[in-house]
């Protein structure tokens, strides 16, 4: 039973090994044939489907995160003006391999190329940047040929209401299918993208301390050169947000994930009337004298407060531009200017008095074998002369003597007064790149202190100052001998409307000398306009006191005072005004005047530049009398027109020229009214501005009043013609758009002439 058994068993267990051999081998066959209709699929989609697939895949574009901009904040003058905006414009581009482009018949495609071509080159025909229609076709067809997705329309920028006049043509425009508007093929080929560039509605005014912005914006932000837009950059640029670009139909889509933050706005001490008087009085003494260069600040004397700033280059003959921050960047020797500053120190330790006598002698005093030289010292000198008269006439060896005679023995003493006269501070000042004083000490480097450091140090050689510091100390005369810091912004205020920086005057030094010292000095500065070498600032409008400086410039390389080309002068004037009550600080400062066109002297060259200046202020501030415009007795004529405006302003001048007027009760807290003759007075209604978010009405207004209102609500204006605004296209209470450019056209409206009834 056993020996019968046994085969049984074997061939029970061979049986199940066979079905298992069996399954792998047709799982193994299945498999390889599976894997070999895969790479033939592969193979056919790479060899006979591929170019197709790649097509389609050109055609294709992921969803991509992307920053989103902010707009950077503004920079606003005193009175609230905007004087640095961001304006938006737009480039436009072609895409080729948008599924429009293969769908339009080529004979289309070609017809509605040239109609672009032809609107684009009469559009800008009249333009800064012309283009015709020919250089456009051979332009485009180049990016044809290399199917770009990102071909230049227009090279250059356009605004937001040229965008809307181009798609309100042929081919761009949509077509009306029944009562629907569907749009055209043609315009899914044509991308847009919105940007921005940095405006200066007052030109080049103040533009080197308003600061310019690089164009580029790598990370989203712009990023701001120097000025205040530097000083304010990182609350200026504001902070990017985030969307989702897709590519869907041919067109980009933008899905906008996080909002950007609008930079905040920054409000500036510069007053751009009397910045543009500023200006145009120096430039047009640079040009008068054939300057190199030359700056001029004007300062508030209570509050340090920078009205007007101006720095202007030689860009070519009798032109000049704002280059260099000479005002605060200038490192050079001040002259004479700082003789004001050794002789406060000399009074203040009572080791000279104003009545004293100096013998100056001949003008020419030998001092380590080094002479000293007064500037008449040609004309035999000044001889005996009191110690105030050594400023007066600014007499070089009086104040060299006074300095020498009593601080020889301890010159870093001496030093250490004048730096505690604020030109040892740090000012601080917002503005970035600034410089600070340098007035070296004997002990800070004793090998390179010489006999004559001293004397030559005490009436403004050996040492560097930029004309803000020499600003600051005479403003700090004026000032009662309180020395205030200059600043450049009163306030900085975010998107939501908070403050959040709000600078206040603030004082730096509360008493720079005794007030018997001080008292002597500005009798000192009052004498060298009516009796010195200021005489040229007198003025019959307004008292003027300060000190006239001249120095000699130092070639580079060591080539000393007197290089190859002749000796260069830097000339100079600081004071303020009026000088009983002292209400504004001036410096003038011109580098290299042609001695051929005018006698090199503080007193002739930059002296007028002070007057004229203080003289425009007091016609800024005092109203003209009616008696100066031979209206004395008269009844003032109503004008039939007259431009809508400020209501302060307008109100201002009826009450200057004595031209009745009347405002509604109502109406008496509105900033912008209308003006309007009736009967025998001028009345002022409140005009409907509406809100900030839609445009205004500004015809009737004169264009410096309707620029200012619609670039405060982000739209750019457009001017064509002269005079007032007699229309505005869009018209008021359109809503404001992103880029929206509003068209104001100006007229000078004439008053109807008188006829005779009968003729001769």
């Amino acid at each position: 039973m056993t020996d019968r058994q046994t085969p049984h068993k074997n061939t029970k267990e061979k049986k199940p090994r066979f079905n298992s051999l069996a399954r792998f081998r047709i799982v193994t066959i299945f498999m390889l044939l599976l894997m070999m209709l895969i790479l033939f699929k592969l193979f056919y989609v790479m060899l006979v489907e591929g170019e197709q697939w790649r097509k389609i895949a050109a055609r294709l574009n992921p969803p991509e995160l992307v920053m989103v901009n902010p707009i950077r904040g503004s920079i606003y003058d005193d009175d609230n003006r905007l004087i640095a905006v961001t304006a938006p414009y737009y480039r436009l581009y072609f895409d080729f391999r948008a599924p429009s482009f293969t769908q339009i018949p080529k004979d289309s495609m070609n017809r509605m190329l040239d109609s672009l071509a032809t609107l684009i080159s009469n559009k800008y025909a009249e333009s800064v940047h012309p283009v015709s229609k020919q250089d456009l076709l051979k332009q485009w067809k180049k990016g044809i040929s290399k199917k770009s997705r990102y071909w230049p329309v227009y090279k250059y920028n356009v605004s937001y209401l040229e965008l809307k006049e181009m798609r309100d043509c042929f081919p761009l425009a949509p077509h009306r299918r029944n009562t629907r508007s569907v749009p055209s093929p043609f315009s899914r080929i044509i991308t847009q993208e919105e940007q921005s560039s940095r405006m200066n509605p007052f030109g080049s005014l103040a533009m080197r301390t308003i600061g310019r912005v690089y164009g580029d914006k790598t990370d989203g932000l712009s990023h701001a050169r120097n000025g205040i837009e530097l000083a304010y950059d990182s609350l200026l640029r504001g902070q990017t947000g985030q969307a989702i670009r897709t590519y869907t139909g041919g067109k980009r889509n933008i899905n906008t994930v996080q909002e950007p933050v609008r930079g905040a706005d920054v409000y500036s001490t510069i007053n751009m009337d009397v910045q543009s008087v500023v200006e145009n009085v120096l430039r047009q003494r640079l040009t008068d004298v054939d300057a190199g260069s030359g700056t001029c600040v004007l300062m508030e004397v209570e509050t340090g407060k920078i009205l007007a700033i101006s720095n202007l280059g030689k860009t070519g003959p009798g032109k000049y531009a704002e280059t260099l921050n000479y005002a605060l960047q200038d490192m050079s020797e001040p002259g004479s200017t700082f003789k004001t500053a050794s002789m406060m120190v000399a009074l203040d330790d009572g080791v000279v008095h104003p009545d004293d006598i100096i013998d100056v002698g001949n003008g020419l005093w030998q001092v380590a074998g080094r002479t000293v030289r007064d500037h008449n010292a040609h004309r035999g000198g000044y001889g005996k002369i009191t110690v105030a008269q050594t400023i007066h006439y600014s007499s070089n060896v009086g104040v060299a003597k006074i300095i020498q005679q009593h601080y020889a023995h301890k010159p870093d003493d001496y030093v250490q007064k004048i730096r505690n006269l604020g030109f040892g501070l740090d000012l601080k000042l917002e503005i970035e790149g600034y410089e600070k004083a340098l007035i070296r000490k004997r002990s800070d480097n004793p090998n390179r202190w010489y006999g004559t450091t001293l004397p030559w140090m005490s009436y403004g050689y050996e040492t560097q100052v930029p004309p803000i510091y020499t600003l600051a100390f005479y403003n700090a005369i004026a000032n009662n001998g309180q020395y205030m810091r200059p600043y450049f912004v009163n306030k900085v205020v975010d998107a939501e409307g908070n403050t959040v920086i709000e600078n206040k005057p603030t004082i730096l030094i509360e008493a720079i000398c005794k007030p018997e010292t001080l008292g002597i000095i500005r009798q000192m500065l009052y004498d060298v306009v009516w009796k010195g070498t200021g005489k040229p600032v007198q003025s019959e409008v307004v008292s003027i006191s300060g000190k006239t400086g001249t120095a000699q410039l130092a070639g580079s390389g060591g080539a000393g005072y007197r290089g190859a080309g002749g000796t260069r002068y830097q000339v100079s004037f600081c004071g303020y005004f009026p000088s009983e009550k002292p209400k504004y600080s001036c410096i003038a400062v011109v580098r290299e005047p042609n001695p051929s066109k005018e006698y090199p002297g503080g007193g002739n060259v930059t002296g007028p530049i002070v007057r004229d200046i203080a003289e425009h202020m007091v016609a800024l501030e005092r109203p003209m009398p009616l008696d100066s415009l031979g209206l004395k007795g008269a009844v003032p004529k109503l004008p039939k027109k007259v431009a809508h405006g400020n209501n302060d302003e307008i109100q201002q001048v009826f009450a200057a020229v004595k031209l009745p007027y009347a405002v509604n009760e109502k109406d008496q807290d509105k900033k912008w009214v209308a003006v309007t003759a009736r009967d025998n007075r001028m009345e002022l209604q409140a005009l409907p501005l509406y809100n900030d978010k839609v445009i205004p009405n500004v015809v009737g207004m004169a264009p410096a009043d309707a620029v200012y209102l619609l670039l405060r609500r982000g739209v750019k204006p457009r001017l064509i013609g002269h005079g007032n605004v007699i229309s505005q296209q869009p018209s008021a209470g359109t809503p404001v758009k992103a880029g929206m450019q509003v068209i104001l056209r100006l007229e000078n409206v004439e008053e109807p002439k008188e006829t005779n009834a009968k003729k001769s």
